[in-house]
């Protein structure tokens, strides 16, 4: 009796093994469907990351780095009160800084940017001091139009005075006296006309190379600018970083506040998350009109999280 239920099990278990062979492949289908639903369930997971390469020339720290990624972090966990990302040094997954042309054509834009901005300030230091130059030469020019209508008032009286004692043949000691001491002050006089004539030209010719200066610093700050804006001035694609699925990398940022925009949206494909279709959204296809010095998800890309999380 004991015997027969052992060839029992025997039989049972060949049974069962024979239905799962024969089964195989809807199985596995099957157990994929449930993993998926229930084990690989997107953000129930912090997805853990180490940092990998940092290239010297973005001068950048491994430590500032990090410190940008965890920022990075929150704007996705805060709305979806869950800790989605968490560093590990010995993580697979890594974010790496990687130096190509991308970031050569940054630090070009970002040179152009420092030209125009110091033609900029010689073009205002220029007019600034051109308007000064300007208030005080007319107001040198007004005093001295007054001097010369005195010396001019003056200078009529004194010849009016030496036709008299001409015409009376001669003035007598005393009124020679006055009249060369008249004679020397309308010279002193002409004199000092003349060096504020010489002061007022120089101010003219020192205003009008102001000008001329200033207008041939407009004329290259334009070029420049057209320039900068042909180069630089568009809005441009996610492509300053990439996921691959297996790492992130981040081949071109301008400063801190952009950098972490990048990872931000780098972060949110490793979440899973696709492009969206409005331009505030953090994970638009393009750069411009999101917040870079303080970005946070937009309703659209919370949207997006909640679906793919399954919140």
């Amino acid at each position: 009796m004991k015997k027969f239920f052992q060839y029992l099990i025997v039989i049972l278990l060949f049974s069962f093994w024979g239905t799962m062979l024969t089964n195989r492949e809807s199985f596995r289908e099957e157990f994929k469907q449930i993993r998926r639903q229930y084990i690989d369930k997107p953000c129930t997971q912090p997805i853990k990351y180490s940092i990998g390469t940092v290239d010297a020339r973005f001068d950048i720290t491994q430590a500032d780095f990090q410190k940008i990624i965890s920022q990075a972090e929150i704007v996705w966990e805060d709305p979806a009160k869950k800790n989605l990302f968490e560093y590990d040094s010995s993580a697979e997954f890594r974010i790496n800084l990687v130096y190509d042309d991308r970031q050569k054509t940054t630090e070009e834009a970002k040179e152009m940017e420092n030209q125009l901005n110091s033609l900029e300030l010689k073009h205002d230091e220029a007019t600034e001091e051109y308007d000064s130059l300007s208030v005080q030469s007319k107001k040198k020019i007004s005093d001295y139009n007054k001097v010369v209508d005195k010396y001019k008032d003056d200078l009529d009286d004194y010849n009016r005075e030496v036709r008299k004692w001409n015409q009376e043949g001669g003035a007598p000691e005393d009124e020679y006296e006055k009249l060369k001491e008249e004679k020397e002050n309308l010279d002193d006089a002409y004199r000092k006309l003349e060096k504020q004539r010489k002061e007022i030209n120089e101010l003219i010719n020192k205003a009008n190379s102001l000008a001329q200066k200033s207008n041939q610093t407009a004329q290259i700050y334009n070029s420049n600018l057209n320039t900068y804006k042909n180069k630089f001035g568009e809005s441009r694609e996610f492509d300053k970083g990439v996921y691959d699925g297996k790492s992130i990398n981040i081949y071109q940022f301008e400063a801190a506040a952009d950098l972490r925009l990048v990872v931000v949206h780098e972060l949110g494909h490793a979440l899973g998350l696709d492009h969206l279709s409005q331009p505030a959204s953090i994970m638009y296809y393009m750069m411009g009109e999101q917040d870079l010095e303080n970005p946070k998800a937009s309703n659209e890309d919370i949207l997006a999280l909640k679906q793919i999380c399954n919140l």
